[in-house]
């Protein structure tokens, strides 16, 4: 029996990995996704040091989404 959730997400079972901040990057996300799962970057995945600039974030947060687009289509 296939769940709703995951039919309209299309995706193979319905886990969601939470976005964790620090903790996750693009690699990860990336293999969640391709596991058939639903990968969600954090808006400081794959960083080391802080910032308070929100452009900065936002940029960081950019290059994350190719990354993880880039290693999820490969």
């Amino acid at each position: 029996m296939t769940n709703r959730i995951a039919e309209i997400l299309n995706i193979e079972k319905p886990i969601i990995q939470g976005p964790m901040a620090w903790i996750t990057n693009a690699e990860f996300v990336a293999a969640v996704s391709n596991a058939g799962r639903l990968g969600i970057l954090g808006p400081n995945a794959g960083q080391t040091d802080v910032t308070r600039s929100p452009e900065k974030t936002a940029e960081r947060m950019k290059i994350e989404i190719q990354k993880a687009n880039y290693t999820t289509n490969s």
